[in-house]
């Protein structure tokens, strides 16, 4: 398989490691199934994109307007005042919605990342940037699952490595954060910091799966997945083992 020009992310690595063959379908055949009779699924990530939208144009300083005749969209309003809150806006820093950023992971492919917000500044005179993840699902987070999460592994190792070489000399260490909030549920985010170690050792985590994605023929399949996969019929054929539904 040539990756050349290939674009990783971290949902194409967790993608690889819930299941190989479900990352065969998605990111090398190209396949895009709707999950069938999973309306809800389709209606809460409708939700939450409408949400970052609005979080978008506050940061853009573009009018954001007001949600009305609809219960259920009403709780944005209040859940902007908190991001508002939680946010403070300084004039000497920077804020970058919806920002995109890769870096070369060798001579073939990039890994990319797009964060909700990116606020980059000096504080006592070290380059500081703070990344910001808005979370709309009705499940609430929790500190030690979202500290092994691979969005917090690739967003914060790619921060880390590229934004000092664009804001900095490319040489200076930047003190690194990473935030998530749910208003539903909080009214302080969930803090996640950084650190040289860290990074080292994310980046030997990250090559390795990048390494494993290049190395796979995508045959293998996590049968603890099937029953969340919208390729469950076009890959099993057959409903998977009573057996391994039960062990997921």
């Amino acid at each position: 398989m040539d990756f050349s020009g290939f674009e990783f992310s971290q949902n194409a690595l967790n993608t690889f490691r819930s299941c190989p063959k479900k990352f065969g379908y998605k990111y090398i055949q190209g396949l895009n199934w709707k999950k069938e009779d999973d309306e809800e699924y389709y209606r809460s990530m409708k939700y939450g994109l409408e949400f970052h939208l609005m979080c978008e144009r506050y940061f853009s300083g573009i009018p954001v307007g007001k949600f009305t005749g609809s219960k259920e969209y009403e709780k944005f309003d209040q859940w902007l005042e908190k991001v508002k809150k939680a946010v403070s806006i300084y004039e000497d820093r920077e804020y970058l919605p919806e920002y995109g950023l890769s870096i070369k992971i060798d001579e073939e492919s990039r890994l990319t990342v797009k964060y909700d917000l990116a606020v980059i500044y000096r504080e006592n005179g070290q380059l500081s940037i703070d990344i910001w993840d808005w979370k709309t699902e009705n499940r609430k987070l929790k500190y030690n699952d979202l500290e092994k999460r691979m969005q917090s592994i690739v967003y914060m190792a790619v921060a880390y490595e590229a934004i000092p070489k664009i804001y900095g000399n490319g040489k200076e260490k930047a003190r690194v954060r990473m935030y998530y909030y749910q208003p539903e549920y909080y009214s302080e985010p969930i803090e996640l910091t950084y650190s040289e170690e860290k990074f080292e050792n994310d980046k030997i985590k990250i090559k390795g799966i990048i390494n494993e994605i290049k190395k796979s023929d995508f045959e293998e399949k996590n049968l603890k997945s099937c029953k969340y996969c919208e390729f469950n019929m076009l890959c099993n054929r057959n409903n998977v083992d009573e057996e391994a539904y039960e062990e997921y």
